[in-house]
This record gives structure tokens, sequence and C-alpha cells, in this order.
């Protein structure tokens, strides 16, 4: 996204959290948590984003309803029933 269609917006921050198949890397499950709400006032509030989105493993802006998604992945451990039956 460019600071134009992001400038003086409020954007609700939500983290994903998709828990991923050993195997297949695909997602086993998925939780989502509310963790902020940021504004666009200026420059400045834009690049402090880009810079915080480096901490991130993805994120996702959707202008439409004003929210942000910061995506982390983790292995937990877990597999796919069919991901076991493949091996």
């Amino acid at each position: 996204m460019d600071y134009e269609e992001m400038k003086g917006k409020t954007f609700t921050e939500i983290r994903v959290d998709q828990k991923l198949c050993e195997v297949c890397d695909k997602p086993l499950r998925t939780e989502e948590k509310v963790l902020k709400t940021v504004q666009v006032t200026d420059y400045n509030s834009y690049s402090n984003l880009l810079t915080r989105q480096k901490a991130h493993d993805r994120v996702e802006v959707d202008t439409e309803t004003n929210k942000i998604y910061v995506y982390h992945h983790d292995y937990p451990g877990d597999v796919h029933p069919g991901c076991i039956e493949k091996l």
C-alpha cells in the first residue's frame, strides 16, 4: 500500500497466528487477535508502519475494511491426518 491510499485513515491491527502442518506447511488452524488501532495521520506514522511490518512473516492491508493483518507462522509439531497417510 502506498501512503496516499492510507493517509487519514484509522486501521484495526489484527494478529493472525497460523499453526502449520509439519509435513505440507499448510495451516492446521488459525487464531486471530485484535491488537490495537493505528492512525495514519502523516508520512511519519506511515513510515513507522512500514518499519514495524518487518517483524512479521507477512502483512496484508485491507483498505475497504480498514484492517491490517499481521501474520505469524508456527509449527506446533502437529500433522494433518491426510499427510500422515502419505508418509
